[in-house]
C-alpha cells in the first residue's frame, strides 16, 4: 500500500464519520421540533353563550364533528362549554319567542370573545359560527 492510498482511505473514513454526524445531528433536530409541537394545540374549549331579554330562547348548537342539538327551548342566560379540535366547524343560532328586547349569542374560544351577534326587535334571532383555528 503506498502513502496515497493510505491517505486515501483516512479520508473516506473522515468523509464518513463526518455524514454519520450530519445524520445524527438533523435526526436529533427532528426529534426536538416534534416534541415541541406535540398534539397540546390542537384542541380549544369553546363555550356557546346566549342571553335574551325574555328571559329564555330557541337555541340550536352544532359542530362538524357530531355535536349536534335540536332546537329546545333554553333558560337564558345559557351557556354550553365543550372542547373540539382545531379545524372544526362551530354554529350557534337562538331566537327571541317573546319578540321583544334584545337577543345575543357568542362563540367563545378558550375563554376568547371569537364571533357574536346581537339583535334588537323586530329581530328575532341571531347567528353566529365559523371554523376553529
Amino acid at each position: 500500500m503506498t502513502i496515497d492510498e493510505k491517505s486515501s482511505s483516512r479520508g473516506t473514513g473522515v468523509i464518513g464519520i463526518a455524514i454519520a454526524v450530519v445524520i445524527i445531528i438533523a435526526i436529533i433536530g427532528i426529534w426536538i421540533v416534534k416534541s415541541q409541537s406535540s398534539d397540546k394545540g390542537t384542541m380549544r374549549q369553546i363555550t356557546y353563550i346566549v342571553n335574551s331579554d325574555g328571559g329564555y330562547a330557541q337555541v340550536i348548537y352544532t359542530s362538524s364533528v357530531g355535536v349536534n342539538t335540536e332546537p329546545a327551548m333554553l333558560t337564558t342566560p345559557f351557556n354550553r362549554t365543550i372542547t373540539l379540535p382545531v379545524g372544526s366547524e362551530v354554529f350557534l343560532t337562538a331566537s327571541n319567542p317573546s319578540q321583544n328586547g334584545n337577543i345575543s349569542c357568542e362563540i367563545k374560544i378558550d375563554n376568547r370573545e371569537w364571533k357574536s351577534s346581537r339583535g334588537t326587535h323586530p329581530v328575532d334571532s341571531v347567528a353566529c359560527g365559523g371554523i376553529i383555528k
